[in-house]
Formats: C-alpha cells, sequence, structure tokens
C-alpha cells in the first residue's frame, strides 16, 4: 500500500508526530507550507478565528500527486478546538475516492477537537473520500 502523509506544523509539534508516523508505515512525507509565513500571535490572534470558521489558508503548491496513494493521511495543530487553517486547505487538495486518516495534534490530546470533528470528517467526505480514522494525539514536549 502507498501512503503519503501531509502535515503543517507551526511549532514543529506535529513534524515530529509525522516524522514519526511516516518511519512506522513506510510512508512518504510532506510538509504543508503557507504562502505567508504565520508568526505566533498571527495564530493566535487572526488565525484561530479563523480555523473556528473553517477557513483556509493560502498553501504553497503540493509536488506529488496525490491520485498515486492508497491512503493519505492529513495532520495538523489544533487551534481554538479546530484545525489549523493550512490543515483545511491540505483538504481541498484531496482527490476523489481516496482513503483519509485524519490526525490532530494538541497539548490536549484525546478529545481536543470534540467541538469540530464532525464538520472535519464533513470537508473530506464532501471532497468524495472516506475517513478510515481520526485522532487527537497527545503533542510531545
Amino acid at each position: 500500500m502507498k501512503a503519503i502523509i501531509l502535515y503543517y506544523s507551526l511549532s514543529g509539534h506535529t513534524k515530529k508526530a509525522a516524522e514519526k508516523l511516516a518511519r512506522s508505515q513506510g510512508a512518504e512525507v510532506v510538509e504543508i507550507k503557507t504562502v505567508k509565513p504565520v508568526s505566533k500571535l498571527r495564530a493566535f490572534l487572526v488565525e484561530c478565528p479563523r480555523a473556528m470558521m473553517r477557513k483556509p489558508a493560502a498553501i504553497q503548491p503540493v509536488a506529488q500527486d496525490l491520485k498515486g496513494y492508497d491512503l493519505i493521511t492529513l495532520m495538523g495543530p489544533v487551534w481554538a478546538s479546530h484545525p489549523a487553517p493550512a490543515f483545511n486547505a491540505a483538504i481541498e487538495l484531496l482527490p476523489k475516492g481516496k482513503n483519509v486518516q485524519l490526525i490532530l495534534v494538541s497539548a490536549g490530546g484525546a478529545g481536543a477537537t470534540h467541538r469540530s470533528e464532525q464538520a472535519t470528517r464533513a470537508l473530506v467526505k464532501q471532497r468524495g473520500c472516506s475517513v478510515v480514522a481520526y485522532k487527537d494525539v497527545k503533542q510531545s514536549v
């Protein structure tokens, strides 16, 4: 099975988790980068409200053709109990018919996105994809 992990990380916690998962699954790992760098202050003042409204961020193009993968894992940080805007933008890259695993990394761990889980799953389903796993994981410090 050919697998890829797409992740967005502001502080490095999600990057660390994505790289660890990639090693254990033998998956390719690709960082999602925003067009405009996000400072921690901007993340708190501007991007958290955008996350709550499910707004995507402008992201740089991804070179990989996602149609060639059997499993696509999307990973991102949790901001205000919601996936970061760059994570929402990565959902828009999903080709129809793919199996998708969603992993959200936060200081809260399990249940951190309970208020946004259904809507996040719905965004993936709107792309014509199946959510095969949804996990909130506690960031390692």
